[in-house]
């Protein structure tokens, strides 16, 4: 007797292959048989009218909290994900650069700091905790290279010694040996951003004998978003590793079009034998920390020294001048979005702020807005979230497209369920990416079904350098997404991000039925994922 029948499905089966009607049995969390299935289960699903396919795999999070303390990631579950690589944009919980680190970055209490630094203190402690707790759904790790570098140097932004290096690469290693991806780095957020380009390559040589890849959030995505991109391909190629863009994207209108020039130098690495993708999220605003759109440079000594500073008038008035002037020394969405582009999404010490845009809250205070805004941080301690309006849709439809994109949602997991009409208080990305994403693609008719459940089942475990998932096969671990491909919808938007899409059926994670008629059960049933040598 099985655990689980599937019957009657139309099986996309991740390789992109044309489907087919079947049935997929489930016995001890394993597809035991797939194609025309005989005998009892304790379940059985009909899914006669639904797609059958690979559970979602997203390319992208910043889940890493869950690591520690689990979560039913309700909101990943919900798009039908089963995977979700974290530790993105060059920063990740271990190695522990400081309990206020864990605090501002994590969102921690205090409390919660002090047992979490327990478990970061090593790449090995860390996945070590991840092992033992229980996820909503499976979760992979990159290690961040803003971690490494605040580990041995801090907020430095001097070249390092040749001791750091080495003490960086081992730690690199140290990841890579206890089952980590590779190493993520996030080149607009300090301490990453002071790394150079022969930093960045010399350390993604140790990933080499492993296979692990290099995922960068790249120094740019507007003006000189394209020498960003061929930067990215270079590290990869000399270091000989696999390459990953984080969120690619074109941000600027006096840049629209360059999503073109990203795909030329892509096709030409591939032709080379480089192995490079992307992921998206497939919206045109992005989202990041408030205290992001304050150049690199003023970041040196960390949170509070970058508070102190933008508490004093006079170098908060060179500030803005640097962000509104130096564009080729960095480039903030204050100049691509404007003040009243950036929508407030998280503001733990003033909530009355969520929901509005800079330009109104100093509209609100009679002040200037980037005065506005750098109140806001200082009575944050450095912290808060923010949604950016910047970017093109003519960008965002020829990179969803692309065979090297996959998805990424460059979201966390959501511990506690949300009531759907609340407003603002998240991107709809971390609720509705994967939906959007089919619906997209459907609806623009630009990818097959076959295609479109490729791109974020087996592609994105080819780009993340992982095995045994996105792919229906007999003796695979049984991670599955039922959905009626017709009717997929995303509901969230910018003003109500935590509206529940149409569409998901149902998710089975390891075996365990995740999703049921579109809600999750509750059930954590999600491992972690180590990577496997070569």
């Amino acid at each position: 007797m099985y655990d689980i029948i599937v019957k009657n499905g139309f099986i996309a089966d991740g390789t992109g292959k044309p489907g087919f009607t079947g049935d997929i049995a489930v016995k001890n969390g394993i597809i035991a048989e797939i194609g025309r299935v005989d005998g009892e289960a304790a379940e059985v699903f009909d899914a006669s009218g639904l797609v059958v396919s690979p559970g979602f795999i997203d390319a992208h999070t910043h889940s890493d909290k869950s690591a520690l303390f689990g979560s039913g990631a309700y909101n990943y579950l919900e798009q039908g994900v089963t995977l979700q690589a974290a530790g993105q944009c060059g920063s990740s919980p271990a190695p522990f650069g400081g309990r206020e680190a864990l605090i501002s970055d994590l969102e921690l209490s205090p409390e919660d700091a002090e047992l979490a630094a327990k478990f970061c203190e090593t790449p090995e402690s860390f996945m070590r905790r991840a092992s033992e707790v229980n996820h909503g759904t499976n979760l992979a790790f990159f290690i961040g290279h803003g971690a490494v570098r605040n580990k041995v140097m801090g907020y430095d932004n001097s070249k390092p010694s040749a001791k750091a290096m080495d003490e960086m690469k081992d730690l690199i290693k140290r990841a890579m040996d206890s089952g980590y991806l590779g190493y993520s780095s996030g080149l607009t957020y300090a301490p990453s951003a002071y790394a150079g380009i022969d930093e960045l390559i010399e350390l993604a040589k140790v990933m080499a004998p492993y296979g692990g890849v290099y995922t960068s959030h790249v120094r740019c995505e507007a003006s000189t978003g394209v020498e960003s991109v061929a930067d990215a391909i270079r590290i990869g190629e000399e270091a000989g590793v696999p390459v990953l863009i984080s969120h690619l994207k074109v941000v600027g209108k006096r840049n629209e079009g360059n999503s073109a020039r990203y795909f030329e130098l892509i096709e030409a690495a591939v032709a080379r034998g480089v192995r490079v993708f992307a992921d998206q999220y497939p919206f045109t605003a992005s989202s990041a920390p408030l205290s992001a759109q304050i150049p690199p440079k003023y970041h040196v000594g960390g949170t509070q020294a970058m508070l102190d500073r933008i508490a004093d008038k006079k170098i908060r008035k060179e500030i803005l001048d640097t962000i509104l002037t130096k564009t080729n020394e960095f480039e903030s969405s204050i100049t691509t979005a404007g003040f009243g582009g950036i929508l407030v999404v998280g503001s733990p010490k003033k909530p009355e702020y969520v929901g509005k845009t800079i330009a109104q809250i100093a509209e609100e205070a009679g002040k200037e807005p980037f005065d506005a805004l750098c109140g806001l941080l200082l009575e944050n301690g450095g912290s808060g979230g923010g949604i950016y309006f910047s970017q093109n849709e003519s960008d965002m439809l020829r990179i969803i497209a692309h065979p090297r994109v996959v998805g990424g949602s460059d979201w966390s997991d959501i511990n506690e369920e949300q009531d759907p009409e609340r407003v603002a208080g998240c991107h709809p990305r971390g609720i509705a990416t994967f939906p959007r994403r089919l619906e997209l693609l459907r609806d623009k008719n630009l990818l097959s079904l076959e295609e479109a459940v490729m791109s974020i089942t087996s592609r994105t475990a080819e780009a993340l350098g992982i095995s045994g998932h996105g792919i229906l096969a007999k003796g695979l671990s049984a991670n599955i997404t039922i959905f009626d491909h017709a009717r997929i919808k995303a509901s969230a938007d910018f003003i109500h991000p935590f509206r529940r899409n149409e569409g998901i059926r149902a998710v089975i994670v390891n075996g365990g039925i995740a999703v049921r008629d579109g809600k999750a059960t509750g059930i954590r049933a999600g491992k972690a994922v180590r990577r496997t040598h070569g």
